[in-house]
């Protein structure tokens, strides 16, 4: 086989079905090869723009918990991903970006569309790769794929000539049988001790969830040590859907937009056991009066977010797929039921509130309360970036993890219609449901003629307030009301849609969103629903930035 053809096969014996990328000349071969698979086909999505390829990556890589495979082509189509590496980075998604580059006789000659990708990536990814002979082919791709998923997931890339695409590679016998030794993981005896103790002495107990867990699949462990050590749980962005928002444990979000109750929780705790989350800035608030009364257990897959910026009383470096159980083996029966009653008077004094709206328009908080009644378990919600976002995590239940897609660490404009096409062909049957503002729709607008082309059926549902809410609401509250750089001037979305053959409404009324939302439950192709939402509307609660959590602005 060619290098091309190759790779096709390796990454199939992968479990590799879709890859999502934008031919170009340096990747012509592995195009050509996958165009002319007959056996274990797989289908190439190809996107009006490579930071929607890397993206919708993202997004297939999030819903299915498998590496994402992507396709770039040399210079400008490897310049254009590199925000979407940052985003799976610092989310820790994994993602395998195979990026094409001129011949090996080429490289440093300043070539047409050559670009030192190899370097330019690495501090955005685990590691990079550049292929300089066809017997490396099979080994790189596989050590891609095993780097992406192991230990804290993130993208990796692999740079590949045009030439050896070309060059025929030693046979290959296909994947071998690893007798993987599970990750050696062991604490001192003294480090547990110290763990019980603390769990047996709190009075205030806090279980503060992340990312981690969904990456890790670990969700039910931390169910049955909130039941048995009786406690509340509280979650990142990240960690939405691993405590189901109906449930009684269940705080919400805490941090800059989080609830009330669980950033007051935060700040009251006498023990924080920590899980897959990295104390952020977002979440800690002002660093130095961050759970000032709290011990603090901390474990995460990642030896370099111990201790990075909250100093835990106990760190513990492992996979929670491990870890967990052994402290679950450990965990003592309690009941915690002063706590409660302070917990439930907290939330009956500060609930979240949704506020009014001015004429023609409809308040976020009630779409999204509407949306929810349209919304399964199974369903998938991805957001952009802004207002919108931090209603939906707010607002709308998740019950289950890996439904709730969005941004989080790099906060990238642009990132939730195309990942939400991702996810779409990671799911299955189940419907993919598309919230944005106005604002951050625009950053990747062109992806209309993907969903159109391929009549990926997703809701496109956009929350049009004109223009930036997210920097107007701080411009007005932090920078005495000047407003500059936020109002836009936007197209006619419904009409927009129409021109590529897709049906769009228009609402700006609670009662016509919900006929609008029962009409689209009818229609098995991409929908587009503008939602007027007031332009004036502050999304809260807030912290204000450096601030410490206490200081929760209620609106």
């Amino acid at each position: 086989m060619t290098g091309a053809e190759l790779s096709w096969e390796v990454l199939s014996q992968l479990g590799t079905t879709v890859v999502f990328g934008v031919p170009g000349g340096s990747v012509l071969p592995l195009v050509d090869a996958l165009a002319t698979r007959v056996q274990s086909p797989i289908e190439f999505i190809v996107s009006r723009h490579e930071s929607a390829s890397i993206h919708a990556g993202n997004g297939y890589a999030r819903v299915t918990g498998k590496p994402a495979v992507v396709l770039a082509t040399s210079g400008p189509g490897g310049t254009n991903v590199i925000t979407g590496l940052v985003t799976a980075m610092t989310d820790s998604v994994p993602i395998v970006l195979i990026i094409g580059q001129v011949p090996t006789t080429l490289i440093g000659t300043d070539a047409f569309q050559e670009a030192d990708l190899f370097n330019m990536t690495m501090p955005a990814v685990k590691h990079s790769w550049r292929i300089t002979h066809p017997d490396e082919v099979a080994d790189v791709l596989l050590q891609a794929y095993e780097t992406a998923s192991n230990g804290r997931p993130g993208p990796v890339v692999v740079e590949f000539p045009k030439n050896i695409q070309f060059m025929e590679c030693p046979s290959w016998e296909g994947l071998s049988e690893k007798n993987q030794e599970d990750e050696l993981w062991e604490e001192k005896p003294i480090v547990w001790s110290r763990i019980k103790s603390y769990l047996r002495a709190a009075k205030r107990p806090l279980l503060y969830v992340g990312g981690g867990v969904v990456s890790s699949n670990t969700q039910d462990y931390i169910m049955q040590f909130a039941e048995t050590y009786d406690c509340p749980v509280a979650h990142t962005l990240m960690g939405i859907g691993v405590c189901p928002s109906s449930h009684t444990r269940s705080l919400g979000m805490l941090g800059m937009h989080g609830t009330w109750y669980a950033n007051n929780a935060m700040q009251e705790a006498d023990l924080v056991i920590a899980l897959g989350a990295r104390f952020d800035d977002r979440v800690t608030g002002k660093l130095d009066e961050f759970a000032p009364n709290a011990r603090i257990i901390h474990v995460d897959v990642d030896a370099a977010e111990l201790s990075k910026l909250v100093r835990p009383h106990v760190a513990i470096h492992g996979d929670l797929r491990r870890v967990l159980p052994k402290l679950l083996k450990t965990l003592p029966r309690m009941t915690h039921e002063g706590w409660w009653d302070t917990i439930h008077e907290w939330k009956a004094s500060h609930p979240l509130k949704i506020p009014g709206a001015t004429e023609g328009t409809i308040a976020s908080a009630t779409i999204m309360q509407v949306i929810n009644n349209h919304l399964n378990p199974e369903d998938v919600v991805v957001t952009e970036v802004g207002q919108h976002q931090m209603w939906a995590a707010l607002f709308v239940n998740r019950e289950k993890p890996r439904t709730f897609l969005s941004s989080g660490g790099a906060g990238t404009m642009g990132y939730g219609f195309p990942a939400a096409m991702g996810a779409r062909f990671g799911i299955g049957s189940h419907r993919v449901v598309l919230l944005a503002g106005d604002g951050s729709f625009q950053m990747n607008l062109q992806e209309m003629g993907t969903v159109a082309q391929y009549q990926i059926p997703l809701w496109i549902i956009v929350l049009n307030n004109g223009g930036h809410g997210m920097v107007r609401q701080w411009q007005d509250l932090f920078h005495g009301q000047r407003r500059m750089g936020v109002d836009l001037l936007n197209p006619d979305f419904v009409r927009l849609a129409e021109s590529y053959g897709i049906r769009g409404f228009s609402v700006n009324s609670k009662g016509a969103l919900d006929e609008a939302l029962h009409i689209m439950e009818s229609i098995d192709a991409p929908v587009l629903l503008e939602v007027m939402v007031p332009k004036d509307e502050h999304v809260f609660p807030m912290v204000p930035a450096g601030q410490p959590l206490s200081t929760v602005l209620e609106g």
